[in-house]
């Protein structure tokens, strides 16, 4: 073997070896949530090159960044002959960034010595069940006295799994309430909800795909609902999905089964169509709403509407995994008049929440 080839396979090796440690010197933190781990090179007021071993250099767009972070000298160029050395570290909120001069003398991070990180993350809560999971209990009650005499409680278990190509979510929930030696309220809900993504198919727009299945049982004592099953199952769509926010719609046939206190009992074919949004404010407030509606393809005055905003905030600086959740719901169920009863009614719940 010659000396030329043998000095190209030595460089080849040095590079993989060389590659990672490069490769993990910064991070860019895009406006839709995505990660870029590179080397930063060079900062411009309009653009920033990163260094990757997976796919070589890239420019990006300083319009699409969120916030940069280096480890290692960057390259700066604020003018046509203006150029300097500075250290990048996220702003507060990851909106943004400093910038630190390097100073002339300052002597190179050596290669086989990981840097230093410049914040510790907080420690995330933890499920009991593993890491796929976030599960939430959620507690709330009220009591007065006086000129009215009424006691009310609400509780809920929410399980969600979350391993792609795999979503579920389970949810059970219920409250009871007296108003003045009356019954006010008296329901219990269970909602269990599967999506599977469609990887196998290889267009990026196909991906956002999914199937789903989903089950829903309620008892109402207020409505005169002995059980309220519905099943469906169909195909939905990701509109986008990240780390911060994500927004889904699905649609198919089920089958509905209801039966009344005095007895009576109706069965019909459905159609149903659904929506979910999700929205992370910051790293401690969440927003989310639900809408769904149902229709009998036999008789279109039969349908159901249910839609649910809810906000969540967590309070870590309480006790881990605590936090307070708020949420609205409107349910209007188009025959309940037939019954006597009000076609529209809204549930304001307002817990204590604890993820385990």
């Amino acid at each position: 073997m010659s000396r030329v080839k043998l000095t190209v396979i030595r460089m080849a090796a040095v590079a993989v070896v060389v590659i990672p440690g490069i490769a993990c010197a910064g991070t860019v933190l895009l406006n839709n949530g995505d990660r870029i781990s590179g080397r930063i090179t060079q900062l411009t007021p309009k653009r920033v090159v990163v260094n990757t071993s997976y796919a070589g250099g890239i420019v990006i767009k300083l319009s699409k960044v969120a916030t940069l972070k280096s480890r290692r000298p960057v390259k700066l160029m604020t003018g046509k002959n203006k150029v300097s050395e500075v250290t990048l570290t996220p702003a507060p909120g990851n909106v943004g960034w400093l910038t630190a001069p390097v100073a002339a003398k300052a002597k190179p991070i050596p290669a086989d010595l990981p840097p230093l990180p410049l914040s510790v993350p907080k420690a995330k809560p933890i499920s009991w069940f593993g890491p796929d999971w976030e599960n939430e209990l959620d507690v709330g009650g009220t009591n007065t006295t006086g000129n009215s005499n009424s006691t009310s409680f609400n509780g809920a278990i929410r399980l969600h799994y979350k391993h792609r190509p795999d979503d579920l979510r389970i949810a059970l929930d219920g409250g009871y309430g007296i108003l003045n030696g009356v019954q006010s309220q008296g329901f219990f809900h269970t909602d269990v909800l599967w999506k599977r993504r469609l990887n196998e198919f290889k267009p990026p727009w196909a991906k956002k795909l999914y199937w789903f299945a989903q089950n829903a049982n309620l008892y109402d004592a207020i409505q005169g609902i002995s059980l309220r099953s519905n099943s469906e199952v169909g195909l939905g769509y990701y509109l986008w999905d990240n780390k911060r926010s994500e927004f889904d719609f699905r649609a198919g046939p089920g089958f509905t089964y209801e039966r009344l206190f005095h007895g009576q009992t109706y069965s019909y074919i459905n159609g149903s169509a659904a929506l979910h949004f999700m929205y992370r404010i910051d790293s401690h407030l969440r927003f989310t709403q639900t809408a769904g509606y149902i229709s009998s393809l036999q008789n279109a005055y039969n349908y159901q509407l249910d839609a649910t905003s809810a906000i969540h905030l967590a309070l870590p600086q309480i006790a881990r995994g605590f936090g307070l959740r708020v949420s609205l719901t409107d349910l209007y169920d188009n025959t309940a008049g037939t019954q006597g009863l009000k076609r529209n009614s809204t549930l304001l719940i307002a817990a204590l929440t604890f993820q385990f």
